[in-house]
């Protein structure tokens, strides 16, 4: 039998586990993306501190280079900030549709359709 020997040092390099994923998204081209923290879209999203960036794809143009941003809610749930985007944003759900005013949280459900310029996805928020 030998021993086994541990190395106590932290790894350089390796990423971050993060905690589990608190949305999905469904672009309208069929992409996916999981969201795992506080995220900012747009087609060269500014990197803001503590937040991660999602670069997306647009010729035609209609959306700001930092369109919104998506911020995980606790203990679940998402919220939708517009981050003073050209083109807005509109949530459709079931019971209507609810603009984002810039600069506030709109609180998200599972099944909204988020509408930017002429792009939009679908929201599943993970509990």
């Amino acid at each position: 039998m030998t021993a086994m020997i541990f190395d106590t040092e932290p790894l350089a390099g390796v990423p971050e586990i993060r905690s589990g994923v608190r949305a999905l998204l469904t672009w309208d081209d069929g992409r996916r993306t999981a969201v795992y923290a506080r995220t900012v879209f747009g087609r060269d999203p500014s990197r803001a501190a503590g937040a991660d960036a999602v670069v997306l794809r647009d010729e035609t143009l209609t959306l700001s280079r930092t369109h919104f941003e998506l911020v995980p809610l606790s203990p679940a749930g998402l919220a939708v900030i517009d981050r003073a985007s050209t083109n807005g944003i509109r949530v459709v759900r079931a019971d209507g549709a609810v603009p984002v005013v810039p600069g506030q949280q709109t609180v998200l459900r599972t099944g909204d359709r988020l509408e930017l310029g002429d792009r939009w996805l679908t929201v599943e928020v993970v509990r």
